[in-house]
């Protein structure tokens, strides 16, 4: 199998007779929740997500392959058309999702069921877990993350790096994508959603720290990478655009 470097250790890609590529990931204590969750995402008819296909011979979990390629984030902002697509399947999602309360499970940030206006999220919608072909929005990847959260977070949090406004583009073009990516979603005003991001991103970089703090793998790695303090820069310096983009709106 093929060694894709990233994340918790990584991915294998692998074949399957019946089901063709597949994706072979470390697992952990929250796996088990996520598999219910995709299970019954495929079952509500959700398009978009891996398919659960069980175990390999090394204890990773075995995934169906979403085709297309990830977002590099870093260097690349998504066209208006795949930002759209990102916004109505997450709608599309959530409107899945709201059948189903699992209780309490074992997430990778919670033990917790559902609160009041909580929904079981994906928690880390950033364009690196889109999956784009063609400047076209196909899929979403990495459930790790899944759990107890707020909808208006996973659509914060998909405009970070989806419009991206983690980093400095123009005000009326980062107003322009707000407006988008609401419209596409629907029920949730531009400013509504442009206020909901620093919070929700304040809340990534301490999730991370959380993480770091426990030895979890995947936040060990994010470390390297210079989390979470590199996100905390990027909120502050969003914070004090903030002003302008909410004046770009009005």
């Amino acid at each position: 199998m093929e060694h894709l470097p990233g994340g918790s250790g990584g991915v294998w890609l692998g074949d399957d007779p019946a089901h063709g590529p597949t994706v072979h990931r470390p697992t952990g204590p929250w796996s088990p929740a996520v598999h219910e969750l995709l299970n019954f995402l495929a079952d509500a008819g959700l398009d978009g997500i891996p398919r659960v296909l069980g175990f390999d011979d090394a204890g990773r979990e075995v995934l169906t392959f979403v085709p297309g390629r990830t977002v590099a984030v870093d260097s690349e902002a998504p066209a208006d058309a795949t930002l759209t697509d990102a916004a109505r399947w997450l709608r599309r999602f959530h409107d899945a999702v709201a059948a189903y309360d699992p209780g309490p499970r074992t997430w990778r940030q919670s033990s917790a069921g559902l609160e009041p206006g909580q929904l079981i999220c994906h928690n880390d919608t950033g364009a690196y877990n889109w999956i784009v072909e063609a400047d076209r929005f196909v899929g979403m990847i990495d459930w790790d993350q899944a759990g107890p959260g707020l909808p208006l977070d996973d659509l914060a949090f998909l405009c970070w790096s989806g419009i991206p406004l983690f980093r400095e583009i123009p005000t009326t073009d980062a107003a322009h994508r707000v407006q988008i990516a609401a419209e596409a979603y629907g029920g949730v005003e531009p400013r509504a959603l442009l206020d909901a991001v620093a919070d929700r991103m304040q809340r990534a970089s301490d999730r991370i720290a959380a993480g770091i703090e426990r030895g979890d793998p995947g936040m060990m790695a994010l470390r390297a990478v210079g989390e979470p303090e590199r996100t905390r820069r990027r909120v502050d310096a969003f914070s004090a655009r903030l002003p302008a983009l909410r004046a770009a709106l009005s």
